[in-house]
This record gives C-alpha cells, structure tokens and sequence, in this order.
C-alpha cells in the first residue's frame, strides 16, 4: 500500500483492545438508572461512538439521562481502565518502525485524554506519538471530522496527500473523508470488513503490520 508520512490512529479497537473495562463500565453505569442490558454483544456498539451518543440510541435516553449514565460509567472507568486494556499484536512493533522511519505518528480519539493516557503509559506506548488529539469530558458527542482537522493543524499539514487516518469504525473512515484524507480500515478490529468498506475506507488492514506492506 502507499506509504504516508503523516499516520493518525483511532485507540479503541485500533491500538488497543479496551473492551474488557468499556464493558464492564457500561454494566456499572445502567442500574442507578433502572436499566440492564440481557444482550451482551449490544456492548459492541460502545467501542468507537461517544458514549452520550451510544447510551441514547441503545436505550432511548434523554439528554440529562445519558449524561449521568456517561458520568456513571467514567466514575468506574478512571479507576480500572488502565488494568483492563491491553494492545492488539503487533501495535508496538508498528509504532516503533514507524518512528524508526521518520513518520508522524498521532492518536485521534473520542476518549478523553487523561484516560487514553492513562493506558497508553501503562501499556509504555505513550513516548511513540508525537500527539494526541482527543475530545474533552465536556464535550457530550465528538465529531471525528473535526479532531482530525485539529490533528493536521497541529502537525501543520499542508499537503493532505501525505497523511492517513487509521480506525477500525466507520466513524474514523467518514471522519478522515471529511478532513480530505486517505483512510485504512483496521478490520482485525470491531468494525466489519462490510462496514468499513461501505463507509469509503482507502485501505483495508487484515492486521496492524499491513500498513508497512
């Protein structure tokens, strides 16, 4: 595939596999609102959309109750994300080579900084980005378009042809169509090869290391 010298990463479900302590915040969130969830693999919906957003299309909040069911879910997230996360194999490797080469290399996600953080430093990945660009705990949904469009700002992009948005939902593929730039669909990933497609993906990875093909 082309090689880039700009790659910009989803976290969730591209870097790393975070599902264990989503999940379980999810669980922890839904009884101080009188709601459960008897089908687990509706959790899924939870990697890649902002929580405010994925709390009301499963279960037909309002505003003020997906708020507090986000603040409910982040009151265990803070503790046991980093303890429940953990990379996808090969990631290390990759972000290494990458930097070994000269590339920029950045994270582009809706998960609020201090926890991506959080388990990037547990993880010892935190040192390979040169950036991360992320929304804020106020912010009650993210549009990817524009946090990648603060992430090529910030490298100061001028030519979009040199830079890729790397994620595994269609929310990063459209959010990278968005900003004008090229996209890899991480289908190793909890996006389906269907979905990524349909949503306009450049590239499809079967794994992380495909993109140094």
């Amino acid at each position: 595939m082309k090689q880039y010298d700009i790659y910009l990463f989803d976290f969730d479900g591209t870097l790393c596999d975070t599902t264990k302590g989503i999940y379980n915040s999810v669980l922890y969130s839904l009884p101080f609102y009188g709601l459960e969830e008897k089908d687990p693999s509706r959790l899924a919906y939870f990697v890649g959309p902002p929580l405010f957003d994925s709390y009301k299309t499963l279960y037909g909040v309002d505003d003020e109750t997906a708020n507090g069911l986000v603040a409910r879910y982040r009151e265990r997230y803070r503790v046991k994300a980093a303890e429940e996360s953990e990379l996808y194999p090969g990631v290390r490797d990759l972000l290494t080579e990458l930097r070994r080469r000269g590339k920029t290399v950045g994270v582009v996600s809706a998960k609020p900084e201090p926890f991506l953080r959080a388990i990037a430093e547990r993880l010892e990945i935190l040192p390979l980005f040169d950036d991360i660009v992320t929304a804020s705990f106020a912010n009650i949904s993210s549009d990817k378009t524009t946090l990648i469009t603060t992430a090529l700002e910030r490298f100061g992009v001028t030519d979009k042809s040199r830079a890729l948005m790397i994620g595994d939902r269609r929310y990063d593929i459209e959010g990278a169509a968005g900003a004008g730039i090229d996209s890899a669909g991480a289908v190793y990933g909890f996006g389906t090869e269907e979905e990524l497609t349909a949503a306009g993906a450049t590239w499809l990875l079967q794994r992380p290391d495909d993109l140094l093909a």
